[in-house]
């Protein structure tokens, strides 16, 4: 649980984070559909720093053109919101907090480890039921989108 998130909820906090992995999710009726872990992720709130482990997070259309890859170090703007965890073997609901609608995202460093493209392309390639949703994006651009630093960034570089 990300209990280091809820006195946060709510509310735009400007982040940072490495790129760990990218991932698959189930969406029913819609197919499958493109995630990324970020790990050694730290919330900016005034002079403070707050750790959180890691959080996945969805890849919706800001996230792709972009186009980050493994072993990246970001800053991003992003919403706290509550969710409930079920454990599909027991049943039982958790309340947990999780980063939603990430915008504003920045290059700190990087690693030159594969991007989000190759994933998305070798995804569709391999399996029928992978959501189209993001092909309009990733297929006719293929590169990494270097978007302006925001002012949060000057703050991580400074952290990290």
């Amino acid at each position: 649980m990300r209990s280091q998130l809820q006195p946060f909820l709510g509310c735009k906090y400007p982040f940072s984070a490495a790129v760990d992995a990218f991932g698959l999710r189930k969406v029913p009726y819609r197919g499958d559909e493109p995630t990324i872990c970020l790990q050694d992720v730290l919330l900016y709130t005034g002079s403070l720093a707050v750790p959180v482990d890691h959080v996945w997070a969805y890849v919706g259309k800001t996230i792709a053109r972009f186009n980050p890859a493994k072993g990246d170090r970001i800053t991003f703007y992003a919403w706290v919101r509550e969710y409930t965890k079920l454990n599909k073997n027991t049943g039982e609901e958790k309340l947990d907090y999780c980063i939603d609608r990430l915008s504003a995202l920045a290059l700190v460093k990087s690693n030159g480890g594969p991007d989000f493209v190759t994933f998305w392309r070798l995804m569709r390639s391999s399996s029928k039921f992978v959501s189209n949703a993001l092909d309009d994006i990733v297929l006719p651009t293929g590169t990494r989108l270097e978007m302006a630093a925001p002012l949060h960034a000057t703050v991580a570089r400074g952290v990290a």
